[in-house]
């Protein structure tokens, strides 16, 4: 061996000893970090939700080793980098171009969604509808970091897969079968803005599915004794309104009316009028579209205003957090002081275990259990001038069964809120079938 190769060699070999040593230290460091327990977050503001608490030991937690697995659900999702590490991860994703929301797999464009009535029936002609302004987006925007912008609006993007689309029709099937003698089951799959607000030339431009064809197909197969909300069509007839929030991922509070709308169309009841409702309006909210999208100036320079409309019967609630205390509090609260990446909390104090309220205008024992996610915020307080008893759940941290909620509380009707990408993911299956019980 020449003495060039030989030195060579022993600087390749340095070189791996020193990656090595460096690695090491990293993974001591990032280590020592992790133990610092007062530098654990509670809240994620990137997120916007509540992070995992430290579990409660028993012993049957212990023996099956259930305390162990959220003791590491704890110590990843509060890890004191996170905020940092997920920031720094979507400005990689900014610098690739990568798209937001993707779900992977056996990924179908809109096309491809399988008609789950192929055999069909002839179509009804239906009866002519009042026409209403266009508000379609035309314009082809971009990707800034994990969303879509175009004409100064953010949208995250869907993509049909269909073994998970399957896989909740199949869940939501199984929750009937158990509760079909007891109560009145709904499910209501909340559509994002893009498939509503986007042209189909934009959206195939991103290749994305359409998002009504999607719903339609999992509805298809569920069992026809399942109360399918159909808020799609509403929606898109009313897309020149103020419907979406343009900084955040939300629906405002009149788009989750014209969800309303549909929801007591299935029901057989009269949707009150929304200008009967007083309202209460809190402006310069930037939502979570500002964050994933590394700020962009496009949407710092375009604040929403949260727009919300108190219930008429009574806008007093009950709330229990994760650590079980329990708090009164306001369905439409006045947020004119919080943080205008906070405004969206004005709607029944957010994301919580288990809340409910009780409505003194009624008196005929009605009740309703909605299980929901962020999306159901909206929602429920359109539900409270209908109900005498409203109970709700965050499906992604409650222990409520509905078989327990009929026995304690003469639930008569439930409703699965379900934001699109929430009926395709496995830990949301999961949570949804626990609380079908």
């Amino acid at each position: 061996m020449s003495i060039t190769k030989s030195k060579r060699k022993q600087a390749n070999g340095l070189i791996r000893g020193v990656k090595i040593l460096a690695f090491g230290l990293m993974l001591a460091v990032m280590g020592f970090i992790g133990l610092m327990w007062f530098l654990r977050p509670d809240t994620s503001v990137i997120e916007k939700r509540t992070l995992t608490e430290f579990p409660s030991i028993t012993w049957s937690s212990f023996w099956d080793g259930s305390f162990f697995k959220a003791v590491d659900t704890w110590y990843a999702d509060t890890y004191p980098l996170r905020e940092g590490l997920i920031s720094g991860s979507q400005s990689l994703e900014n610098h690739y171009g990568l798209r937001s929301d993707q779900i992977v797999g056996e990924a179908l464009v809109a096309d491809d969604i399988p008609d789950p009535d192929a055999a069909g029936e002839e179509v009804q002609a239906a009866e002519p509808e009042e026409v209403l302004p266009d508000g379609t987006v035309t314009e082809i925007g971009e990707m800034q970091g994990q969303i879509y912008i175009t004409n100064n609006c953010g949208y995250g993007l869907y993509y049909f897969t269909q073994s998970p689309a399957d896989k909740f029709a199949a869940t939501m099937n199984q929750i009937y079968a158990n509760v079909k003698d007891k109560v009145n089951l709904y499910v209501m799959i909340c559509p994002i803005s893009a498939g509503v607000m986007l042209d189909q030339a934009v959206l195939d431009d991103m290749g994305c599915s359409s998002e009504k064809d999607a719903i339609d197909y999992i509805y298809g197969k569920m069992d026809p004794g399942i109360h399918t909300v159909s808020a799609f069509d509403n929606l898109k007839k009313h897309n020149a309104e103020y419907i979406y929030f343009h900084t955040d991922h939300h629906w405002t509070a009149l788009g989750a009316y014209y969800a309303y709308q549909a929801f007591c169309q299935e029901k057989g009841i009269e949707a009150h009028n929304i200008a009967d409702y007083e309202t209460m309006e809190f402006p310069g909210f930037l939502g979570t579209f500002c964050s994933s999208s590394n700020n962009s100036p496009a949407l710092q320079s375009n604040p929403d205003t949260v727009v919300a409309y108190i219930p008429k019967g009574t806008n007093a609630m009950t709330m229990h957090y994760t650590n079980g205390s329990v708090v009164d509090w306001f369905i439409v609260n006045d947020v004119s002081g919080y943080a205008k990446s906070e405004l969206y909390a004005t709607f029944v104090g957010g994301d919580r275990p288990f809340s409910y309220a009780h409505n003194p205008a009624i008196t005929d024992g009605s009740a309703v259990m909605v299980i929901k996610d962020s999306y159901g915020n909206t929602f429920i307080p359109w539900l409270v001038d209908h109900y005498e008893y409203i109970y709700w759940v965050d499906a992604r941290y409650t222990s409520n069964t509905i078989s327990q909620m009929v026995r304690d509380y003469n639930v008569q009707d439930v409703i699965y809120e379900v934001q699109i990408y929430n009926s395709s993911t496995d830990n949301m299956l999961g949570k949804y079938a626990a609380i079908g019980q």
